[in-house]
């Protein structure tokens, strides 16, 4: 029998690219999941949807209480660097305020186990890398620092009320089913398509990328794993180890898409002129303590995540 067979889960952020993939999973692994989205999920496959935000702790507290919960992934955010550079005041209701209504709820209804969704951007400009998760937080912009500010109270619980939380942090997770073409593989799969020259404006940059199965099959070993009760850290990096340059990248996606188009410089915009240089993780904790390691190299990946766009606009 499935681990997840018949357990109940809640997803925050379900209508979300990785929710409605973890939440597929999930319902596959025939466990009892339940949604909560600020937009019904586009195929409920099986699962009961409720249309809420996070911030309204109330309502989180009552349908914790009233689904007999036993397990959350809170994975619900403004997730967008470039609208937290906007708009920082909601940037920071939702992934603050949302992240604590989540704990305190799970605190009252005695939940099993609470995953909080995280990011490598908490490490902010660090020199050092890969990032360690024993690196102390030190973010700067909006986005940064609200996601540093929900691992940090995410901590506070786990520690003060022996609340069972794990922080998985994640690095760029792309993959099928990505809606947000402000992502830069979208963005540029996307151009290629339609014919037009991909733009970058910032040739130096390094980054990581996980594709969405590895991804999602580390939310579920971090539920499945049994830790000791004793206080630790609870922050797990999750990446691919080998990062790549975003032009390089760039240049990969024209390749493998067999066209014949130039990659045009850009100055960068005024909102993204700080962007740090070099972001990646080590990915050694979570080989020795959870036996996970990435499944799917960036090749194979990105030619799934090709064919789908080629698949789903045509039109494009």
């Amino acid at each position: 029998m499935s681990f997840w067979q018949d357990r109940t889960v809640l997803v925050t952020g379900a209508s979300g690219f990785v929710g409605s993939h973890l939440v597929k999973k999930l319902v596959s692994e025939k466990a009892k999941v339940i949604t909560l989205s600020k937009r019904r999920v586009k195929s409920k496959l099986g699962a009961v949807d409720e249309i809420e935000s996070v911030e309204n702790f109330d309502r989180v507290n009552n349908i914790i209480r009233e689904h007999k919960v036993n397990t959350i992934f809170h994975l619900a955010a403004q997730p967008i660097v470039e609208v937290g550079q906007t708009n920082p005041i909601k940037t920071f209701e939702v992934n603050i305020q949302g992240t604590w209504n989540i704990l305190e709820a799970a605190r009252q209804q005695n939940v099993q186990k609470i995953i909080i969704a995280s990011t490598v951007h908490v490490y902010g400009d660090n020199p050092k890398v890969p990032f360690k998760e024993e690196f102390f937080p030190q973010p700067s912009r909006p986005y940064e620092t609200s996601k540093a500010c929900a691992d940090l109270l995410a901590q506070s619980f786990a520690d003060t009320y022996d609340l069972p939380v794990e922080i998985p942090r994640f690095v760029n997770i792309y993959g099928p089913g990505d809606l947000n073409f402000l992502r830069l593989i979208p963005k540029v799969i996307k151009s290629v398509l339609l014919g037009k020259n991909p733009e970058v404006w910032d040739i130096g940059s390094v980054r990581d990328f996980l594709y969405i199965d590895d991804a999602i099959n580390a939310y579920l070993m971090l539920v499945q794993k049994q830790f000791s009760n004793g206080k630790r850290v609870r922050v797990f990096n999750f990446g691919t180890g080998k990062p790549i340059k975003i032009y390089d990248l760039i240049l990969k996606i024209i390749s493998l898409m067999n066209k014949a188009i130039e990659v045009e410089m850009k100055s960068p915009p005024e909102d993204r002129s700080n962007e740090i240089k070099k972001q990646y993780v080590s990915i050694a904790k979570a080989k020795r303590e959870l036996n996970w390691t990435p499944r799917v190299t960036l090749d194979e990946g990105l030619l799934k995540t090709i064919d789908w766009y080629k698949k789903n606009f045509p039109s494009f």
